[in-house]
């Protein structure tokens, strides 16, 4: 079966759901924010927070600024990607694993202090950056917060002996703020939010570009886009979800561009309700409604500040 990016001529799939930095599309916001993130582990800062509701792009953010970091020879980088863990002894053991030595069950004291040592001799002996990079930081115990609050007070005068990224959803900023002692620690909140219109057909233009799609040539329609904007709220990974399927309901139906009747067909399979009113001519030639959006399955997500 040909695939449908063939169809409009593409030689990748642009609208993969997966993190694939060949189709990262860095915006203003997102610069702005690495440029923190990597500001604060060189001068070693301590913790910074980044918050975001789910699909707001922080997986993407946090691969972006993964690579920054391999890509640099002075720093030592361990991640945690699910950081559910039952005890503080757990949380050790597990922080001493990614950092590629493996600490046995021993008392909480006695794993701090081998920490201790590991971060003192990667900072001050070897002059080298040590940075933890924790996923999905919202799942994170009060066991697990006080034994981070603890590595973060290692330093020497002049900086901390271990970086910390949390990534996470809005409540962890609650999970913080309840810990006082945690919050003083804490150098940057960084907090994304949805995109705008302008920011969603850049990230559409962009993949589809790096997909193969010629400049100044285009497949989404203008109706298509503004209905794929308010579609998805302008989170991302909405919006390369329903592109992905709009394309392909375009594509099975031999349409040489994504019209909205496309999307519209493309959002109601995912459980959207669209309320249609009069807008740009169909694919086919028929006059096609510009829906107005209520979302029953995934509810209105609203642009805020976390």
């Amino acid at each position: 079966m040909v695939k449908y990016y063939r169809h409009f001529g593409l030689e990748r799939d642009p609208f993969l759901d997966t993190v694939d930095p060949y189709f990262y599309c860095e915006g203003v916001v997102a610069l702005q924010a690495k440029r923190r993130i990597l500001s604060s582990i060189e001068q070693s800062r301590g913790l910074s927070v980044i918050l975001g509701e789910p699909g707001t792009g922080k997986t993407s953010l946090s691969t972006a600024v993964e690579q920054e970091l391999l890509a640099d020879d002075n720093v030592v980088l361990g991640k945690i990607l699910d950081p559910t863990f039952a005890s503080e002894i757990e949380f050790l053991i597990s922080v001493g694993r990614v950092f590629g030595f493996a600490l046995p069950p021993r008392s909480s004291a006695a794993l701090k202090n081998a920490l201790k040592n590991f971060f003192f001799d990667t900072a001050v002996l070897e002059n080298r950056t040590p940075v933890l990079i924790v996923d999905e930081a919202q799942n994170l115990n009060d066991a697990s917060l006080e034994a981070l609050r603890m590595l973060l007070n290692y330093q020497i005068p002049q900086k901390k002996l271990l970086n910390v990224l949390l990534f996470g959803q809005s409540e962890l900023e609650r999970h913080i703020i309840a810990r006082r002692n945690l919050a003083d620690r804490v150098d940057s909140w960084i907090r994304l939010q949805a995109l705008d219109r302008p920011m969603t057909d850049a990230l559409v233009e962009f993949r589809l570009q790096r997909a193969g799609l010629p400049p100044g040539q285009r497949i989404i329609s203008e109706g298509a886009r503004e209905l794929l904007f308010s579609a998805t709220a302008g989170l991302p990974r909405r919006i390369t979800t329903l592109a992905h399927a709009a394309m392909e309901e375009a594509a099975e139906r031999g349409s040489t561009g994504v019209f909205e009747d496309h999307v519209r067909s493309a959002a109601l399979n995912r459980g959207l309700t669209l309320s249609p009113a009069p807008s740009e001519p169909s694919s086919n030639g028929a006059d096609s409604a510009a829906p107005r959006v209520s979302f029953p399955l995934f509810g209105w997500l609203q642009k805020r500040k976390v």
